[in-house]
């Protein structure tokens, strides 16, 4: 929707532990450790080692891969702005959150108490 400012890295995910990984009808959450998370409500890609990405509008297309990444700690992050965040996490396996720039919010960053709608 907002889009991803150009300056912004989000360098805080990397080390963090994904504790959780909650579904909803219209909304994935992940939650890592020391405050940090990550909802999705828009198109949301994982791309597993050796694979190519698959993107869903429906996350539990998506629940098999993202349930794996449970207790990995992310190892990299990219931000290609405006549109997107990927994550590395240390099995080699890449979640990248979309921003369509629609109308509508496509996934929020948290860390701490701060909080970033795109």
């Amino acid at each position: 929707m907002y889009g991803i400012p150009a300056d912004e890295t989000f360098d805080f995910f990397e080390g963090r532990r994904l504790d959780a990984v909650t579904f909803g009808r219209y909304k994935v959450s992940l939650f890592f450790d020391e405050g940090v998370g990550l909802d999705v409500e828009g198109p949301l890609a994982v791309t597993v080692p050796g694979g190519d990405e698959r993107s869903a509008e429906d996350s539990r297309a998506l629940a098999a891969p993202l349930l794996d990444l449970l207790a990995l700690t992310v190892t990299a992050v990219r931000v290609d702005a405006p549109s997107s965040l990927a994550l590395t996490f240390e099995n080699g396996t890449i979640v990248r959150a979309i921003d369509d720039l629609g109308p509508y919010e496509c996934f929020d960053v948290h860390h701490g108490e701060r909080i970033w709608i795109m």
